[in-house]
């Protein structure tokens, strides 16, 4: 059976994933070449790509990110989440 989704009533699609990603890779205090390999990515260039919003990002990358991180992944997807608190701003 066919499910009908709504279009109108989704979640705004997150804006703050890029810079999210820079600061992980900042606080660990990697280069986006030492980083790759740990997150999945192919090269230092395609994690400067998801940095710098100019790739699609990878679900698996992201993960990567999160596990490397010991952070939730909701708190990279949420734009109201702190990286590594996790609050939610009202």
């Amino acid at each position: 059976m066919p499910v009908e989704v709504d279009l109108n009533n989704l979640p705004p699609f997150p804006k703050r994933i890029p810079e999210k990603l820079k600061a992980i890779r900042e606080r660990l205090g990697m280069t986006p070449d030492d980083l790759a390999p740990f997150v999945g990515a192919k090269t230092g260039a395609e994690i400067l790509a998801y940095e710098n919003d100019e790739d699609d990002l990878l679900v698996s990358v992201m993960w990567g990110y999160a596990r490397l991180a010991g952070i939730p992944i909701e708190n990279i997807l949420y734009d109201d989440r702190d990286l590594w608190l996790g609050h939610r701003q009202n």
